[in-house]
C-alpha cells in the first residue's frame, strides 16, 4: 500500500511539472487597441489568476501582418493589457510585454488579440 501510495505522489508530481500554464486570450476590434467590456472581464480574470501566485506573465499583443502600422498596433494592444493589469495589482515587475510580429497572412481573430501566458 506504501508503494501505492509513493507511485501516486511521484506521478502527481510529475503531471504538475509537466503542466501547460495557464494562457488567456483578451480579443480586440480590428484595427483598434481599446479593450471592449468582454476584454475587460478577461483581463479581470488574469489579474485574479495573477494575484494568487508569484508567477511570471507573459503578454504578447498580435495584429494583422498586412501593414507597416501593425507592429505599432501589436505593441499598444499589449501595453493596454499590461496597464490594465498592473492597475489591479499586478506588479509590474512579474509582466513581460513582448509584441509578436505581424505574420503575413495571419487574419481574423488570432490577428486581433493578446495572449497573456503564466508561467509556473
Amino acid at each position: 500500500m506504501r508503494r501505492v501510495i509513493a507511485v501516486s505522489l511521484l506521478l502527481g508530481l510529475a503531471a504538475c511539472a509537466t503542466a501547460t500554464p495557464p494562457q488567456y486570450v483578451v480579443f480586440f476590434p480590428k484595427g483598434d487597441a481599446a479593450l471592449t467590456p468582454d476584454a475587460q472581464a478577461i483581463v479581470a480574470q488574469i489579474a485574479d489568476a495573477a494575484r494568487g501566485n508569484s508567477s511570471k506573465l507573459i503578454v504578447e499583443g498580435k495584429a494583422d501582418g498586412g501593414k507597416p502600422q501593425d507592429a505599432a498596433l501589436a505593441d499598444e494592444r499589449a501595453t493596454v493589457v499590461v496597464r490594465e493589469l498592473a492597475a489591479a495589482g499586478v506588479e509590474n515587475a512579474r509582466m513581460e510585454k513582448r509584441p509578436a510580429a505581424p505574420a503575413a497572412g495571419v487574419t481574423g481573430v488570432a490577428a486581433h488579440e493578446v495572449t497573456v501566458v503564466i508561467q509556473r
